[in-house]
C-alpha cells in the first residue's frame, strides 16, 4: 500500500498544496506584519522545549529564515527528493506557525499534516515525487512501512475529528443554533464578503428560510465530512468534491486562499485514493458522477 502511494503523484499534489499555502502567506503578506520585531524578540527571550528548534529565532536578521523558507518550499512544490525534503517541510511549517504573530486554521493544519507525512514520505525513494518509478518497495511488513500506515491512519482521523469538532462546536454556539451566525460573518466589516457579493447574494442572508438553510447546511456538511471516514470510496469522492467546493466559497466570502489550499490538501489525503494517480482519481470521480446522474434519471 505505502509503496504504491509513494509511486503516484496524488500525495505529491497534497504536499505541494500545503507548501503553496505557506509560500503565499510569506510572499503576499508584509514581513513586518508576519514577524514583528517586538514579537520575535519576546519569543526569543524564553524559548522552551521544541521552540528551540524554531529557526526563525536563530538569526538577528529575519530575512535569512524568511528567504530560506520560500526557496525551500518552492523546491518542495517542484517535488524534488521527498524522502529528505519532508523533514525540511515539517520544520518550516512548524517554525512559521510558531513565529507568526497572526495565524489561522490553515497554518495549524499545515503544521500537523506535514509532520504526519514524514513517516510516509521517508519511504519515497523517487528523485521527484511527480513522476512514477519502475521500482516498488516490497517490504510492506517492515517497521517503517507499518509506521507509515499508522501515520496515514492518523491523518485521516485528524481530518475527521477536525470536521466533527467544527460541526459539534457550532451546534452548541448560540449564534449557530439560532441560525444567525452566517449572517453576521457574511456582513462582518473585516472578514465579511466583498461588496459585490453582498449586493448580489445578500438577499439569501436576509431571508429567514434561506439563511437558516445555509447556516445548518454548513453544520450538516461538516458532520457528514466526519462520517466520510466510515464510508466506502465512492461516497468519499462525493464528499471530497463537496468539501473542496465548501472551502472555495470561504475564499469568495472571507478571502482565505491559504486556508483553502491547506484544507484541500487535507481533504485529498483524507478522502482520495493515494495509491492511484491524480488522473485516475479524476476519472473515478467522473464515473461516480455518471452513475449518480443515471440513478437520479431513473428515479425521476
Amino acid at each position: 500500500m505505502i509503496s504504491r502511494i509513494n509511486n503516484t503523484n496524488t500525495i505529491t499534489l497534497a504536499r505541494a498544496l500545503l507548501a503553496l499555502s505557506t509560500v503565499i502567506t510569506l510572499i503576499f503578506t508584509d514581513i513586518d506584519d508576519l514577524f514583528p520585531i517586538h514579537h520575535i524578540e519576546k519569543i526569543k527571550s524564553s524559548p522552551t522545549g521544541l521552540m528551540k528548534m524554531n529557526f526563525f529565532l536563530w538569526f538577528d536578521n529575519i530575512y535569512i529564515p524568511y528567504i530560506f523558507s520560500i526557496i525551500a518550499l518552492l523546491i518542495i512544490i517542484i517535488g524534488i527528493y521527498p524522502k529528505f525534503l519532508c523533514f525540511i517541510h515539517s520544520w518550516i511549517a512548524y517554525s512559521v506557525f510558531y513565529s507568526m504573530l497572526i495565524v489561522e486554521g490553515g497554518d495549524q493544519i499545515n503544521c500537523i499534516l506535514t509532520l504526519l507525512l514524514i513517516p510516509i514520505c521517508f519511504l519515497d525513494n523517487r528523485k521527484n515525487g511527480w513522476y512514477k518509478t519502475n521500482f516498488l518497495n516490497k517490504t510492506e511488513k517492515s517497521f517503517l512501512s507499518l509506521n507509515a500506515k499508522y501515520a496515514l491512519l492518523f491523518i485521516k482521523i485528524q481530518m475527521a475529528v477536525l470536521y466533527l469538532n467544527a460541526g459539534i462546536s457550532k451546534i452548541f454556539a448560540s449564534e449557530w443554533s439560532n441560525g444567525t451566525a452566517v449572517y453576521y460573518w457574511f456582513y462582518d466589516n473585516m472578514f465579511g464578503a466583498p461588496i459585490w457579493i453582498q449586493n448580489s447574494l445578500g438577499f439569501l442572508f436576509k431571508n429567514d428560510i434561506s439563511v437558516s438553510f445555509i447556516n445548518w447546511g454548513v453544520i450538516v456538511l461538516e458532520l457528514l465530512l466526519f462520517s466520510a471516514l466510515f464510508l466506502r470510496q465512492s461516497y468519499k469522492y462525493l464528499f471530497l468534491i463537496f468539501g473542496i467546493l465548501f472551502h472555495f466559497t470561504i475564499i469568495l466570502i472571507h478571502g482565505l486562499p491559504t486556508f483553502f489550499l491547506a484544507m484541500s490538501a487535507g481533504l485529498l489525503l483524507y478522502l482520495s485514493r493515494l495509491d492511484i494517480s491524480i488522473k485516475q482519481n479524476i476519472l473515478k470521480i467522473k464515473n461516480n458522477y455518471i452513475k449518480i446522474k443515471q440513478y437520479v434519471i431513473k428515479r425521476i
